[in-house]
């Protein structure tokens, strides 16, 4: 049965279950099986993604799974349909998911269409500007700014920007990683969380390239997060806080990052990503995880039941 906007609390516990057995099946290599029951999931969500209070869960993880199968034009159909609704959307009236469009881009640029990798680009710049491609591949924004003649160059010489993976630090680079985190959770505990944040953005320059090939960084997103949220800075908390989430969702969700999200998306007044998210984290952690701050628990059980 198809559903359309926000899941009842059995349907939103449902599709978590289905979604952690596709993360399960490809875990196993079974990516056929994987591929079919993410397909199914996808499916029983009638409209526009932006539309569900699940729907964006819904394309990161088709994005996730087909980039790491390797066969990410199977993913575009999916964004494509999606993107061309927000488009007409957005043209008179706010919409939710500006990174789709980012999204949208990558897949473009991993297929070496670049024509179409600028378009997409070029939205998610005029929308969100330069912060939306931060620690994203340097080529995303350069295509974004480029004037047509650079552009033309640019693709003459094409070659995708893919920097060698290194598989550990060095004993320096693991000392001053060490270092920094240390004194953003120092710095943390004083409350000082400008210093904090600066703290932890020296320890996420010390990773080499790609960064989100790293653990390390998912838990100093989080960290950085956590600090914008404790100073009540929303927006800027999810941009690390999401980076987070995408590094650790695909196979081992993050509560803590769950939580967060949650949190800030109600601070900023979106209530469907706030469910989608506090609703998460409640189902990994429970009711314990809400204990600093009621006022999110008494927000979720009004929306869902507990």
């Amino acid at each position: 049965m198809s559903t359309q906007g926000n899941f009842n609390a059995e349907q939103e516990e449902e599709f978590f279950n289905k979604i952690d057995q596709v993360y399960d099946l490809t875990e196993a290599s079974d990516f056929d099986a994987a591929e079919q029951l993410l397909l199914q999931i996808d499916g029983s969500i009638s409209g526009p993604k932006e539309n569900s209070s699940v729907g964006g869960v819904v394309l990161d993880s088709i994005y996730s799974f087909y980039e790491q199968t390797g066969a990410l034009e199977k993913a575009l159909p999916y964004f494509l349909e999606e993107t061309d609704y927000l488009k007409e959307k957005m043209n008179h009236q706010k919409i939710n998911s500006t990174r789709h469009f980012l999204t949208t881009g990558a897949i473009y640029y991993a297929l070496k269409e670049l024509d179409q990798a600028r378009t997409y680009f070029g939205i998610a710049y005029e929308k969100e500007g330069a912060r939306i491609f931060q620690d994203e591949n340097s080529d995303y924004l350069r295509i974004a700014l480029m004037d047509d003649a650079e552009f033309e160059a640019f693709k003459a010489d094409f070659v995708p920007n893919k920097d060698e993976e290194q598989l550990e630090l060095t004993e320096e680079q693991q000392e001053l990683l060490d270092k920094y985190c240390e004194e953003g959770n120092e710095e943390m505990d004083k409350e000082n969380f400008s210093a904090a944040i600066a703290a932890f953005n020296k320890a996420l320059d010390v990773l080499p390239q790609p960064k989100d090939d790293w653990e390390a960084t998912a838990w100093i997103s989080a960290s950085i997060g956590d600090a914008y949220f404790s100073e009540k800075k929303y927006k800027e908390a999810l941009d690390h806080l999401h980076r987070a989430y995408q590094i650790y969702g695909s196979e081992e969700p993050n509560a803590f990052v769950l939580l967060r999200m949650g949190q800030s998306y109600l601070e900023l007044n979106e209530e469907k990503h706030a469910t989608d998210y506090l609703h998460h984290a409640y189902k990994l952690e429970g009711k314990d995880l809400f204990e600093d701050d009621k006022k999110y628990l008494k927000f979720l059980s009004s929306k869902v039941k507990l």
